[in-house]
């Protein structure tokens, strides 16, 4: 495998593009596949030509929008930035299919992508990526967004099986803006791209969240439309978090600052228990509801309310990382490069120390050796107990490696 990774923090985005594709261009031959990602302050159509400027006009770019973008030895969430890495290998092979059915039915453009990428009969790693966003906030009413569990499950209903998917819904800010994707040989929205990394590989990820139960108590959701969450055991939430917390200032943040709300995916007591989270994106105007980054709870689903323990992201970052290190050691694979998806709303201000966890994560990929490509997104996608799922708060973290 070879890679090439460069990024810019040009202001203009032609040159944003250029400066990045010229400091990925380190391979001696054409790459087979490039993947970018650029945030809001660039434009995503210049950002693609200053790619294909440098790299030329017959490989596909994937990618899209993100937040902010990391690599071994940078993190960008302010001003402008773009990150390109250029990929090669004789034994890797890339297949990419799209569907513009995620507006009106997400559940079948799941399973269109699944169905096409079924006809090359390569299993291997799939990334997923969509569009978060389907119709974008304003200043009267709130983001609505397109669903990743809809998505995921049109595409287990295909006839595609892969041994791993993980992937993003794309977000280009905090504000919930429309976002772009790079889909191949076009700019495009309000579409569902899978890219699936075929040949002989295999892939080992970790889930990063580090978010804990605020307490063993369980609520029961008893009013919800959509993403819009009304009331928890029959009383206001807005009501029952502040009880919960002892305050109102976890109110003034939006997206909601080191507190979110999780539905438990194993039984307490469990060694390792595990949480879907689900980011609460602020209030309604009215404050008398939250607002959920997904629409996937439903009357009926009990939840926790959690917070984050950055004090302790570090350690346990160590600790998730070395254990996959040693796992791909002791199969005797070789690792080719990590992909490192996280969570948009760790990069808000006033954060408590989220950044630990990314760092601990560059110190031990660099020593290892492994180039790290990252971007902070609105949706983490990863396999939890068996099943694609759709995160929130979380980090993905996935190295790709040659089965030896």
């Amino acid at each position: 495998m070879n890679i090439g990774l460069g990024y810019s923090c040009q202001a203009c985005s032609l040159q944003a593009g250029q400066e990045a594709a010229h400091l990925a261009k380190q391979l001696q031959q054409q790459p087979e596949l490039i993947l970018a990602f650029c945030n809001h302050h660039l434009n995503p159509h210049d950002v693609y030509l200053g790619i294909r400027a440098v790299l030329g006009e017959q490989v596909p770019i994937i990618g899209g929008s993100a937040i902010g973008i990391i690599g071994n030895d940078f993190v960008l969430t302010d001003g402008p930035a773009v990150v390109v890495a250029a990929l090669r290998s004789d034994q890797l092979r890339c297949h990419y299919a799209s569907s513009k059915a995620l507006f009106k039915d997400p559940r079948r453009a799941g399973t269109e992508l699944g169905d096409q990428l079924n006809q090359v009969a390569a299993p291997g790693c799939l990334v997923l990526l969509y569009d978060s966003i389907k119709h974008p906030a304003s200043k009267q009413t709130p983001a609505v967004l397109n669903p990743s569990n809809l998505l995921l499950q049109g595409l287990a209903e295909s006839q595609l099986t892969v041994p791993t998917v993980i992937g993003a819904g794309l977000l280009g800010d905090h504000r919930f803006q429309s976002c772009w994707q790079f889909t191949g040989f076009e700019v495009s929205q309000q579409q569902a791209l899978g890219l699936l990394l075929a040949g002989p590989l295999q892939s080992h990820t970790t889930v990063l969240h580090n978010c804990r139960p605020v307490s063993d108590t369980e609520y029961t959701i008893s009013s919800i439309h959509g993403q819009f969450l009304y009331q928890l055991d029959n009383q206001p939430a807005v009501q029952v978090i502040d009880q919960a917390l002892g305050n109102t200032e976890w109110r003034q943040s939006a997206p909601v600052r080191n507190v979110c709300l999780g539905r438990r995916l194993s039984e307490p007591g469990s060694e390792q228990p595990q949480y879907i989270n689900r980011l609460i994106s602020g209030l309604l105007p009215e404050q008398d509801g939250l607002i959920l980054f997904e629409d996937d709870y439903q009357v009926g689903d009990k939840v926790l309310l959690m917070h984050r323990e950055s004090a302790t992201s570090a350690d346990h970052a160590q600790t998730q990382i070395k254990a996959l290190l040693t796992d791909i050691q002791q199969n005797g694979q070789t690792p080719l490069f990590a992909l490192y998806i996280n969570c948009g709303g760790r990069t808000e201000k006033g954060q408590l120390d989220e950044q630990a966890e990314t760092r601990e994560i560059q110190r031990q990929l660099t020593a290892a050796g492994i180039p790290l490509l990252g971007f902070y997104t609105g949706v983490e996608i990863a396999p939890i107990q068996g099943q694609a799922r759709g995160l929130d708060w979380s980090g993905v973290l996935t190295i790709i490696c040659r089965a030896n």
